[in-house]
Protein backbone atom coordinates (compact mmCIF):
# COMPACT_ATOMS: atom_id res chain seq x y z
CA UNK A 1 0.00 0.00 0.00
CA UNK A 2 1.47 3.33 -1.08
CA UNK A 3 1.75 5.93 1.70
CA UNK A 4 0.40 9.08 0.05
CA UNK A 5 -0.30 12.49 1.56
CA UNK A 6 -1.45 15.76 0.00
CA UNK A 7 1.12 18.34 1.11
CA UNK A 8 -0.13 21.25 -1.01
CA UNK A 9 -3.00 21.79 -3.43
CA UNK A 10 -2.68 18.95 -6.00
CA UNK A 11 0.81 18.06 -4.74
CA UNK A 12 1.23 14.65 -3.11
CA UNK A 13 4.08 13.11 -1.15
CA UNK A 14 4.72 9.42 -1.80
CA UNK A 15 6.72 7.90 1.05
CA UNK A 16 8.20 4.73 -0.43
CA UNK A 17 10.22 2.16 1.57
CA UNK A 18 13.65 1.24 0.20
CA UNK A 19 15.65 -1.95 0.43
CA UNK A 20 18.98 -0.57 1.64
CA UNK A 21 20.30 1.63 4.44
CA UNK A 22 17.80 4.44 3.72
CA UNK A 23 14.42 3.56 5.24
CA UNK A 24 12.25 5.44 2.75
CA UNK A 25 12.37 8.15 0.11
CA UNK A 26 9.86 10.95 -0.48
CA UNK A 27 8.77 11.44 -4.07
CA UNK A 28 6.33 14.20 -5.05
CA UNK A 29 3.51 13.93 -7.59
CA UNK A 30 2.18 17.14 -9.12
CA UNK A 31 -1.28 16.73 -10.66
CA UNK A 32 -2.59 19.29 -13.14
CA UNK A 33 -1.56 20.81 -16.44
CA UNK A 34 1.91 19.22 -16.52
CA UNK A 35 1.77 15.94 -14.56
CA UNK A 36 5.15 15.72 -12.87
CA UNK A 37 7.11 13.49 -10.51
CA UNK A 38 9.83 15.16 -8.45
CA UNK A 39 12.55 12.54 -7.98
CA UNK A 40 12.17 9.00 -9.24
CA UNK A 41 13.32 6.59 -6.51
CA UNK A 42 15.35 3.45 -7.17
CA UNK A 43 15.01 1.48 -10.39
CA UNK A 44 13.17 -1.38 -8.70
CA UNK A 45 9.73 -2.91 -9.35
CA UNK A 46 8.48 -1.96 -5.88
CA UNK A 47 9.19 1.75 -6.38
CA UNK A 48 7.83 1.85 -9.93
CA UNK A 49 4.67 0.05 -8.84
CA UNK A 50 4.23 2.46 -5.91
CA UNK A 51 4.49 5.46 -8.25
CA UNK A 52 1.95 3.94 -10.64
CA UNK A 53 -0.39 3.29 -7.71
CA UNK A 54 0.02 6.88 -6.53
CA UNK A 55 -0.70 8.18 -10.02
CA UNK A 56 -3.98 6.25 -10.12
CA UNK A 57 -5.01 7.61 -6.72
CA UNK A 58 -4.52 11.24 -7.76
CA UNK A 59 -5.89 10.86 -11.30
CA UNK A 60 -2.68 11.07 -13.32
CA UNK A 61 -2.77 8.85 -16.41
CA UNK A 62 0.66 9.73 -17.77
CA UNK A 63 3.68 11.57 -16.41
CA UNK A 64 4.92 14.39 -18.62
CA UNK A 65 8.20 14.94 -16.77
CA UNK A 66 10.51 13.88 -13.95
CA UNK A 67 12.40 16.58 -12.04
CA UNK A 68 15.61 15.24 -10.50
CA UNK A 69 17.05 16.99 -7.44
CA UNK A 70 20.30 14.97 -7.59
CA UNK A 71 21.80 11.88 -9.16
CA UNK A 72 21.87 9.46 -6.19
CA UNK A 73 20.17 6.12 -6.84
CA UNK A 74 17.25 6.72 -4.45
CA UNK A 75 16.37 9.94 -6.26
CA UNK A 76 17.22 9.36 -9.92
CA UNK A 77 17.40 5.58 -10.24
CA UNK A 78 14.06 4.90 -11.95
CA UNK A 79 14.19 7.93 -14.26
CA UNK A 80 15.00 5.82 -17.32
CA UNK A 81 11.99 3.58 -16.70
CA UNK A 82 9.66 6.58 -16.56
CA UNK A 83 11.35 8.05 -19.64
CA UNK A 84 10.50 4.85 -21.49
CA UNK A 85 6.88 5.48 -20.48
CA UNK A 86 6.99 8.90 -22.15
CA UNK A 87 8.23 11.32 -19.47
CA UNK A 88 11.04 13.77 -20.18
CA UNK A 89 13.83 13.80 -17.59
CA UNK A 90 14.88 17.20 -16.25
CA UNK A 91 18.20 17.35 -14.38
CA UNK A 92 21.06 19.76 -13.78
CA UNK A 93 23.99 19.29 -16.15
CA UNK A 94 26.58 19.04 -13.36
CA UNK A 95 24.79 16.22 -11.59
CA UNK A 96 24.13 14.47 -14.88
CA UNK A 97 27.91 14.31 -15.34
CA UNK A 98 28.28 12.75 -11.90
CA UNK A 99 25.43 10.33 -12.60
CA UNK A 100 27.06 9.22 -15.85
CA UNK A 101 30.41 8.79 -14.13
CA UNK A 102 28.85 6.63 -11.42
CA UNK A 103 26.93 4.38 -13.83
CA UNK A 104 30.00 3.88 -16.01
CA UNK A 105 32.26 3.12 -13.03
CA UNK A 106 34.60 6.08 -13.46
CA UNK A 107 33.54 7.73 -10.19
CA UNK A 108 34.62 4.78 -8.08
CA UNK A 109 37.96 4.50 -9.86
CA UNK A 110 38.66 8.16 -9.05
CA UNK A 111 37.51 7.71 -5.46
CA UNK A 112 39.69 4.62 -5.08
CA UNK A 113 42.76 6.53 -6.25
CA UNK A 114 41.97 9.53 -4.07
CA UNK A 115 41.11 7.41 -1.01
CA UNK A 116 44.32 5.40 -1.06
CA UNK A 117 46.73 8.16 -2.08
CA UNK A 118 45.29 11.18 -0.26
CA UNK A 119 43.18 9.81 2.58
CA UNK A 120 45.43 6.90 3.51
CA UNK A 121 42.73 4.25 3.13
CA UNK A 122 44.37 0.77 3.16
CA UNK A 123 43.91 -1.30 0.01
CA UNK A 124 42.14 -3.98 2.09
CA UNK A 125 39.25 -1.56 2.73
CA UNK A 126 38.59 -0.84 -0.95
CA UNK A 127 36.84 -4.12 -1.93
CA UNK A 128 34.13 -3.59 0.72
CA UNK A 129 33.32 -0.11 -0.60
CA UNK A 130 33.50 -1.35 -4.20
CA UNK A 131 30.99 -4.10 -3.41
CA UNK A 132 28.52 -1.52 -2.08
CA UNK A 133 29.09 0.73 -5.10
CA UNK A 134 28.38 -2.11 -7.54
CA UNK A 135 25.23 -3.04 -5.62
CA UNK A 136 24.01 0.55 -5.91
CA UNK A 137 24.75 0.61 -9.63
CA UNK A 138 22.02 -1.99 -10.11
CA UNK A 139 19.50 0.47 -8.64
CA UNK A 140 19.92 3.17 -11.29
CA UNK A 141 19.94 3.55 -15.06
CA UNK A 142 20.82 6.47 -17.32
CA UNK A 143 18.01 7.75 -19.57
CA UNK A 144 18.82 7.91 -23.26
CA UNK A 145 17.94 11.61 -23.34
CA UNK A 146 17.64 14.33 -20.69
CA UNK A 147 16.72 18.00 -20.58
CA UNK A 148 19.15 20.18 -18.65
CA UNK A 149 17.89 22.80 -16.22
CA UNK A 150 20.05 25.67 -14.99
CA UNK A 151 19.87 27.47 -11.62
CA UNK A 152 17.13 30.11 -11.40
CA UNK A 153 15.12 28.68 -14.28
CA UNK A 154 11.37 28.35 -13.86
CA UNK A 155 9.45 25.24 -14.81
CA UNK A 156 5.80 24.21 -14.58
CA UNK A 157 5.03 21.14 -12.46
CA UNK A 158 1.37 20.22 -12.33
CA UNK A 159 -0.20 23.66 -11.89
CA UNK A 160 2.74 25.00 -9.87
CA UNK A 161 5.52 27.24 -11.11
CA UNK A 162 8.83 26.11 -9.62
CA UNK A 163 12.17 27.89 -9.60
CA UNK A 164 15.33 25.83 -9.57
CA UNK A 165 17.73 26.74 -6.76
CA UNK A 166 21.38 25.65 -6.88
CA UNK A 167 22.04 23.89 -3.56
CA UNK A 168 25.33 21.99 -3.98
CA UNK A 169 26.97 20.21 -1.09
CA UNK A 170 25.54 16.71 -0.89
CA UNK A 171 26.29 16.48 -4.62
CA UNK A 172 28.06 18.89 -6.95
CA UNK A 173 24.92 19.93 -8.81
CA UNK A 174 22.12 19.35 -6.29
CA UNK A 175 18.98 21.35 -7.14
CA UNK A 176 16.12 22.34 -4.88
CA UNK A 177 12.85 23.63 -6.30
CA UNK A 178 10.97 26.61 -4.87
CA UNK A 179 7.27 27.32 -5.29
CA UNK A 180 7.19 31.03 -4.45
CA UNK A 181 3.40 31.40 -4.65
CA UNK A 182 2.82 28.78 -1.93
CA UNK A 183 6.13 29.52 -0.19
CA UNK A 184 7.31 25.90 -0.26
CA UNK A 185 10.82 24.58 -0.91
CA UNK A 186 11.24 21.05 -2.24
CA UNK A 187 14.66 20.49 -0.72
CA UNK A 188 15.68 17.01 -1.89
CA UNK A 189 18.56 15.89 0.35
CA UNK A 190 19.90 19.41 0.81
CA UNK A 191 17.78 20.03 3.91
CA UNK A 192 16.58 17.08 5.99
CA UNK A 193 14.71 17.22 9.30
CA UNK A 194 16.58 14.45 11.12
CA UNK A 195 20.14 14.34 9.78
CA UNK A 196 22.85 16.34 8.09
CA UNK A 197 23.46 14.94 4.60
CA UNK A 198 27.03 13.80 4.14
CA UNK A 199 29.05 16.18 1.94
CA UNK A 200 30.07 14.87 -1.45
CA UNK A 201 33.46 15.24 -3.08
CA UNK A 202 34.08 16.28 -6.66
CA UNK A 203 36.66 17.81 -8.94
CA UNK A 204 37.01 21.54 -9.58
CA UNK A 205 39.78 22.75 -11.89
CA UNK A 206 41.60 19.46 -11.50
CA UNK A 207 41.44 19.49 -7.69
CA UNK A 208 39.27 17.32 -5.46
CA UNK A 209 37.14 19.41 -3.13
CA UNK A 210 34.71 18.67 -0.33
CA UNK A 211 31.09 19.67 -0.71
CA UNK A 212 30.91 20.96 2.85
CA UNK A 213 31.92 24.59 2.11
CA UNK A 214 29.35 24.64 -0.72
CA UNK A 215 26.75 23.15 1.61
CA UNK A 216 27.16 26.00 4.09
CA UNK A 217 26.67 28.49 1.25
CA UNK A 218 23.55 26.58 0.17
CA UNK A 219 22.12 26.95 3.68
CA UNK A 220 22.48 30.73 3.34
CA UNK A 221 20.85 30.64 -0.09
CA UNK A 222 17.70 28.89 1.04
CA UNK A 223 17.45 30.93 4.25
CA UNK A 224 17.27 34.02 2.05
CA UNK A 225 14.06 32.71 0.47
CA UNK A 226 12.23 33.78 3.65
CA UNK A 227 10.02 30.73 3.65
CA UNK A 228 9.23 28.36 6.50
CA UNK A 229 7.98 25.21 4.80
CA UNK A 230 10.24 22.64 3.21
CA UNK A 231 9.41 19.23 1.81
CA UNK A 232 12.49 16.98 2.05
CA UNK A 233 13.66 13.89 0.23
CA UNK A 234 13.54 11.90 3.48
CA UNK A 235 11.64 12.35 6.73
CA UNK A 236 8.62 14.53 7.42
CA UNK A 237 7.58 17.85 5.94
CA UNK A 238 8.40 20.78 8.19
CA UNK A 239 7.61 24.45 8.80
CA UNK A 240 10.91 25.35 10.49
CA UNK A 241 13.25 25.90 7.54
CA UNK A 242 15.22 28.79 9.03
CA UNK A 243 15.49 27.17 12.46
CA UNK A 244 16.63 23.91 10.88
CA UNK A 245 19.31 25.71 8.85
CA UNK A 246 20.57 27.38 12.00
CA UNK A 247 20.54 24.09 13.91
CA UNK A 248 22.54 22.32 11.19
CA UNK A 249 25.06 25.16 11.05
CA UNK A 250 25.57 25.00 14.81
CA UNK A 251 25.99 21.22 14.71
CA UNK A 252 28.54 21.45 11.90
CA UNK A 253 30.60 24.12 13.65
CA UNK A 254 30.52 22.03 16.82
CA UNK A 255 31.75 19.00 14.86
CA UNK A 256 34.52 21.07 13.29
CA UNK A 257 35.61 22.47 16.66
CA UNK A 258 35.65 18.97 18.17
CA UNK A 259 37.56 17.57 15.20
CA UNK A 260 41.08 16.46 16.12
CA UNK A 261 42.78 15.07 13.05
CA UNK A 262 44.77 11.87 13.19
CA UNK A 263 47.68 11.19 10.86
CA UNK A 264 45.36 10.52 7.92
CA UNK A 265 41.71 11.12 7.05
CA UNK A 266 41.21 7.35 7.16
CA UNK A 267 42.52 6.99 10.72
CA UNK A 268 40.22 9.78 11.90
CA UNK A 269 37.20 8.34 10.08
CA UNK A 270 37.81 4.76 11.26
CA UNK A 271 38.26 5.68 14.93
CA UNK A 272 34.64 6.73 15.58
CA UNK A 273 33.90 3.37 17.19
CA UNK A 274 35.86 0.58 18.82
CA UNK A 275 34.60 -2.08 16.43
CA UNK A 276 35.63 -2.46 12.79
CA UNK A 277 33.72 0.11 10.78
CA UNK A 278 31.27 -1.07 8.11
CA UNK A 279 32.40 -0.13 4.55
CA UNK A 280 29.24 1.93 3.99
CA UNK A 281 29.72 3.88 7.20
CA UNK A 282 33.43 4.28 6.43
CA UNK A 283 32.53 5.82 3.06
CA UNK A 284 30.26 8.38 4.74
CA UNK A 285 32.68 9.18 7.59
CA UNK A 286 35.54 9.75 5.15
CA UNK A 287 33.45 12.42 3.44
CA UNK A 288 32.55 14.12 6.74
CA UNK A 289 36.14 14.11 8.00
CA UNK A 290 37.51 15.47 4.74
CA UNK A 291 34.90 18.24 4.87
CA UNK A 292 35.87 19.20 8.41
CA UNK A 293 39.52 19.19 7.36
CA UNK A 294 38.84 21.53 4.42
CA UNK A 295 36.89 23.97 6.57
CA UNK A 296 39.62 23.95 9.22
CA UNK A 297 42.15 24.89 6.54
CA UNK A 298 39.94 27.71 5.26
CA UNK A 299 39.67 29.11 8.78
CA UNK A 300 43.44 29.33 9.22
Amino acid sequence: MTDIKEVSDNVFMLKIPLSFNVDAVNLYLFAGEVPTLLDAGTNTPEVIEAVHEGMKKVGIKKLEQILVTHWHVDHAGAAKTFAQEGARIVVGSRDYQEWTSFVQGQAFNRLNEWATQEWGVPEMEIPGMLKISKRLQYLTALPDQVTFIQPDETIMAGNKLLRSIATPGHTAGHMSFYNEKDSILFSGDMLLPDEIPYPGIWQEKGNVVSGLPSYLESLKRIEALRTHTYLPGHGSDSDNLVARCQEIREQLYHQINEYHPAETVYLTASNFGKQKIHPGLLFVQLHYVYGWEQLKKQAV
